[in-house]
C-alpha cells in the first residue's frame, strides 16, 4: 500500500503542476492577446485622427506654400508695375526741360502721340493748337528713339509740287542724313513709319500724328 500511495501522491502532484502550467500558459496568451488588441486599437485610432504635432506641421507646411506663391506673385506684380513705370523715363536725360503734361521729353524735345485720326492738315492744326507741330527729324542720333517706332503716324513734311522736293513746315529742305523717303503711293504729305523711313501719303487719308516741341 505504501508504494501505491506514493505514485498516487506523485500523479496529483504532476496533474497539478500541468493545470498550473496550463493556467500560467493561459495568463500568457491572454496578456499578449490583451497587448496585440491595445496595438491595434491605438494603431487604428492615430489612422482615424493624426497626431496635434502631424496636423501642425501640415499646416505650416500648405502656409508656408502658399506663402511663397503669394510673395512670387505680387513681386511679378510688382516689378512688372517698376519696368512699365519706368519705361517713358528711359527717353528721359540728366535733365530736359519743362513739357506739357503726359508729354515724353528727350534730349530737350517734347513729344505727343495722338491716337486719334486726322487728315494731315487736321493734324497740323491740332498740333499748332498746342504750340507745337508735326514730328520732324532733325538728327537721327539726337532722335534714335524714334528707330522703335512701328505704326505710322503724320510727320511734318509736304512735298513741294515745282520741284518734287520735300520740306519741313518750317521751309527747311529735307535731307538725306534725316530720314529716307520711301514711295508708296500718290500723295504730297508723309508719314512716319520706323528705322528712320518716310513714306509718301494722301494727305487726306486719315492718320495718327506725332507733335513736338522745343523745350526752353
Amino acid at each position: 500500500m505504501g508504494p501505491v500511495r506514493d505514485r498516487w501522491a506523485h500523479s496529483s502532484m504532476e496533474i497539478s503542476e500541468f493545470h498550473n502550467y496550463d493556467l500560467d500558459l493561459g495568463k500568457r496568451g491572454a496578456s499578449k492577446l490583451r497587448q496585440k488588441r491595445t496595438r491595434t486599437l491605438i494603431t487604428s485610432k492615430c489612422g482615424e485622427n493624426p497626431s496635434p504635432f502631424f496636423l501642425a506641421r501640415s499646416i505650416a507646411i500648405a502656409m508656408g506654400i502658399r506663402f511663397t506663391v503669394m510673395v512670387m506673385i505680387c513681386s511679378g506684380i510688382i516689378i512688372n508695375s517698376l519696368f512699365n513705370h519706368e519705361a517713358p523715363t528711359s527717353l528721359k536725360e540728366s535733365y530736359c526741360g519743362p513739357c506739357p503734361k503726359n508729354w515724353i521729353c528727350y534730349r530737350n524735345n517734347c513729344y505727343q502721340f495722338f491716337n486719334e485720326s486726322k487728315t494731315w492738315h487736321q493734324s497740323q492744326a491740332s498740333c499748332r493748337s498746342q504750340n507745337s507741330s508735326l514730328l520732324k527729324i532733325y538728327s537721327r542720333e539726337d532722335q534714335d528713339f524714334f528707330k522703335l517706332v512701328k505704326s505710322y503716324h503724320w510727320m511734318g513734311l509736304v512735298q513741294i509740287p515745282i520741284n518734287g522736293s520735300w520740306q519741313w513746315e518750317d521751309g527747311s529742305i529735307l535731307s538725306p542724313n534725316q530720314i529716307t523717303m520711301v514711295e508708296m503711293q500718290n500723295g504730297s504729305c508723309a508719314v512716319y513709319g520706323s528705322s528712320f523711313k518716310g513714306y509718301t501719303e494722301n494727305c487726306l487719308t486719315l492718320n495718327t500724328y506725332i507733335c513736338m516741341q522745343k523745350t526752353v
